[in-house]
């Protein structure tokens, strides 16, 4: 099912190689074409750690030794489902999924993590020199494939790795007519595989059986098929130059898309401020990208307006190094103070009720609401307007959000969202351009910022914080480990349960 939370405003310019969120592109002024994303589609470009990350995967995976993404610009699109699944966008096609498997997270000898290759990502790591989970068929089977979407079937293989096991992702590729006669898997590997390209690529699938029993048996299903094209060239578009030049070029590009939306903002800012209510206005800054652009857009509306705001930043005492870190550095470039409502209440209060789950978000009040609003008691007798970094694009309820409405938690709060209708690509394109200080963990293939043990992530994102940050995860797991041998709970509620399966408790005053 599509998840449509907004227009979809992402296009890419062939020319210029380049994500464009106009019909045209700001550098050759040549029309775009769309980029078929997955709704939301609320790609974001990746950093250097993502490309690392995704070509180690590949290189495991596949056998790819060369860098695909190689002075490109490539972005990262998340997708809706329970697994951490992400798009990865390179030449303004999808290249394929990256996917963290939870399921393997019970096997400590397969790889948690995979790409899940297009047929057009499949022709790329042909020609990058990969070599592993590959099946190579008949000629004469490919019409069933193509128009009857069959499956590959034992007697229509001509050869497949031996790397392959049950439920991997493979490629599917055609073998020479002069070979189909052969049943020799040692000479097509010898003197067939390493010169295998993109224009051998049928499609891309799923094994459905290993491969001993691939070679030990003559019929039965091998490989489902995900996807299947008739076999061509990859579509391979212009260098665009390395990480900081890609990002340049991408700015120009998107010139007077991101000035539009600028200027939206900023007047809306304005006119709330002056017309719609007589609070005084107020920066909500968590030290993520969003709140990053609120602020941006607040120095901008209001440094000749003669209007003066407060920024107030809530410290759960749950934040990573990189959040308050940011912290310090926005005041320091904007000559700001930020103010800061703290809480050390959570681990006291998680003997009082419990681990917190996914809809039952008590740490959020206790940590984040009643700290914010003692502040806005005491600092604005007669209540604030709260600008947000809310926007559309993050879930289906903030999609509903108007972009001014009451809080439902703090009496004296108005809240207001000048971002609502931005994508990420407009705030990351917004901060590059004014070439903000950004919290670091986005470079670190983080999507969020926020607390490190917050139960709406997923457990790819678990498994990042472990890696990177053992002792916070340590401390956060020893309490789970022992809240588990109390309560008579198992080692699968340690590991993911304690997301969802939890007592309730009322959360006092």
């Amino acid at each position: 099912m599509k998840t449509i939370l907004g227009k979809i405003h992402l296009k890419w310019c062939k020319d210029c190689n380049v994500p464009v969120l106009d019909k045209k592109c700001g550098i050759c002024e040549n029309d775009t074409f769309d980029v078929k994303l997955t709704p939301p589609a609320d790609a974001r470009p990746a950093f250097k750690e993502d490309i690392v990350m995704i070509n180690n995967i590949l290189k495991n995976q596949f056998g790819v030794e060369e860098d695909i993404f190689k002075n490109k610009i490539v972005l990262i699109n998340k997708i809706p489902g329970n697994d951490y699944m992400k798009e990865i966008i390179i030449d303004g096609v999808v290249f394929g999924i990256l996917k963290y498997d939870e399921e393997s997270e019970k096997n400590e000898e397969k790889n948690r993590w995979s790409i899940i290759p297009s047929v057009e990502g499949a022709r790329r790591i042909i020609n990058a020199g990969g070599n592993k989970k590959i099946i190579v068929i008949k000629e004469d089977v490919v019409p069933f494939i193509l128009k009857k979407h069959a499956s590959v079937l034992r007697p229509g293989v001509l050869y497949a790795s031996e790397d392959i096991e049950k439920n991997d992702d493979v490629i599917i590729l055609v073998g020479n007519e002069n070979e189909e006669r052969g049943e020799d898997y040692e000479k097509y590997k010898h003197e067939k595989n390493i010169n295998l390209k993109d224009i051998n690529v049928l499609g891309v699938g799923r094994a459905r059986t290993n491969y001993n029993e691939i070679i030990n048996s003559e019929k039965g299903m091998v490989a489902k098929v995900r996807h299947a094209e008739t076999p061509k060239e990859a579509n391979y578009l212009k260098e665009t130059g390395n990480f900081e030049e890609s990002i340049n070029k991408m700015i120009e590009a998107n010139e007077n898309a991101i000035s539009k939306f600028e200027s939206n903002s900023v007047g809306f800012m304005r006119n709330t401020i002056k017309e719609r209510t007589n609070k005084p206005p107020v920066v909500a800054y968590s030290g993520g990208k969003d709140s990053l652009v609120v602020l941006l857009l607040a120095l901008k509306a209001f440094e000749n307006e003669d209007i003066d705001f407060d920024v107030l930043f809530t410290d759960t005492n749950l934040e990573f190094p990189e959040t308050l870190k940011n912290i310090s550095d926005v005041e320091e470039r904007y000559n700001i103070n930020i103010i800061k409502a703290e809480s050390n209440d959570f681990w006291e209060k998680l003997e009082e009720y419990g681990p917190p789950g996914r809809d039952y978000r008590w740490c959020s009040e206790v940590c984040k609401m009643k700290p914010l609003e003692k502040i806005i008691n005491n600092r604005y007798p007669n209540g604030c307007l709260t600008f947000v970094g809310l926007r559309k694009y993050e879930s289906m309820n903030r999609s509903k959000k108007p972009r001014i409405w009451k809080s439902p938690y703090i009496e004296k709060q108005m809240l207001s969202a000048p971002i609502l209708n931005w994508s990420a690509m407009h705030v990351w394109i917004y901060l590059f351009k004014n070439n903000a200080p950004y919290n670091k963990l986005y470079e670190k293939c983080f999507d969020r910022v926020g607390c490190y043990m917050c139960p709406a992530m997923e457990l790819g994102e678990i498994e990042l914080i472990k890696k990177l940050y053992p002792e916070l995860w340590k401390r956060w797991e020893d309490f789970l480990i022992d809240y588990a041998k109390r309560n008579n709970l198992d080692d699968e509620w340690v590991r993911s349960g304690w997301r969802w399966k939890y007592g309730k408790k009322k959360i006092k005053n």
